[in-house]
Order: C-alpha cells, then sequence, then structure tokens
C-alpha cells in the first residue's frame, strides 16, 4: 500500500494563477513589487500555500519566468535546424524588449543578490532551454544542415551569449538582419 502525501493535491489552476501573478507583479513593478503577499493576493492563494509548494521567492520567480519563456519562445524540434534556431533567436531578441526582459533581469538580480551565483536560475531554467537548442543544433550537424564542427554547447552559447551580453549591457545591434547575419555566420 502506497501512502498517500499529505494535505489536498497541488491545483494546477492554482499554480498557473500563482505563476502568473508572479510574472506580471515583476513584470510591471520589479522585486519590489513581487513580494510573496503581493503574489498571494494577486493569485487568490494564500501565502502558506505558495510557500509550502516554493521555498523561495526566487524558486517562484524562475518558474514563473521559465512558464513564460517556454510559452513565448518555443524551439521547433521539426523544423529545419537552421530555421528553427533562427526563429527562437529571433522572438528571443523580441522578447527581451518587453515584459520578459525585464523579468529575466530581475530574476538574474534576485539569484546574484540572494546567492551570489546564478547557479539556481541555470539549474531551473537555463539548462533545461539551452539542452533543447543544443539538440536542435547537434541533429543539424548530424544531417549535414549545419556544417560547423565545433561541439554544439558551443555553437549555441555564441549565439545567444552574444544576444544576451548585447541586450544586458544595452549595446544594441541585436536586429532583425544582425540576428540572421550571426545565426548564419555561427552556423556555416
Amino acid at each position: 500500500m502506497t501512502a498517500r502525501p499529505r494535505g489536498r493535491p497541488r491545483s494546477e489552476a492554482a499554480t498557473v494563477a500563482v505563476l502568473d501573478a508572479a510574472y506580471r507583479l515583476c513584470a510591471a513593478e520589479g522585486l519590489r513589487g513581487a513580494t510573496m503577499q503581493a503574489i498571494a493576493t494577486q493569485s487568490g492563494v494564500s501565502k502558506m500555500t505558495i510557500y509550502k509548494w516554493w521555498d523561495s521567492r526566487l524558486a517562484l520567480l524562475i518558474d514563473a519566468y521559465l512558464r513564460h519563456a517556454t510559452l513565448m519562445l518555443p524551439i521547433s524540434e521539426t523544423d529545419p535546424p537552421v530555421a528553427a534556431i533562427r526563429a527562437h533567436a529571433l522572438r528571443y531578441v523580441e522578447a527581451l524588449q518587453g515584459d520578459l526582459g525585464r523579468v529575466q533581469m530581475a530574476v538574474l538580480c534576485e539569484c546574484w543578490a540572494e546567492n551570489g551565483n546564478a547557479n539556481l536560475f541555470v539549474a531551473r531554467y537555463l539548462s533545461i532551454r539551452r539542452e533543447l537548442g543544443v539538440g536542435v543544433i547537434r541533429r543539424g550537424q548530424a544531417n549535414g544542415d549545419i556544417p560547423a564542427g565545433r561541439a554544439a554547447e558551443a555553437l549555441y552559447d555564441q549565439i545567444y551569449g552574444t544576444i544576451f551580453y548585447r541586450y544586458q549591457f544595452g549595446l544594441g545591434g541585436i536586429g532583425t538582419q544582425e540576428v540572421n547575419d550571426m545565426v548564419m555566420s555561427v552556423l556555416r
């Protein structure tokens, strides 16, 4: 006989309400506005329940970011690899100009302020998304669509690291043409 977990099962609707409230508050008001109390109030889920589901505000904010990034930035695993990476990189650049960019920066700042590193962000978000993109590049290398012989991880990091760096420091130069040129240059 299997022991039944204590308490009520986690509600998917309540989980989504909490994640969406955390994302909206962080996008609109930054970290100061995305308090656990404000998230509880806006989501209609008790603060005690939220703490039961997430051990910290940081973990909750990362999961909220992951939910929205996954919805906004799908990576096609069936489109031709170069087209899939190019389309994803262009969507990422566009998304960085809005709420997703603001929440990404807030979450990273919270990681550094709380832990002195971004390890939790890497574990809960970046490693998952990076592996999807690396898989697409590997598929392209295997079928000959991507002739670049360097490791798929290095190719992925060159594309997305450049985008992130230029965005984070306000350097610009990440428009449609620049992204197209960079993707084609890196993957050749």
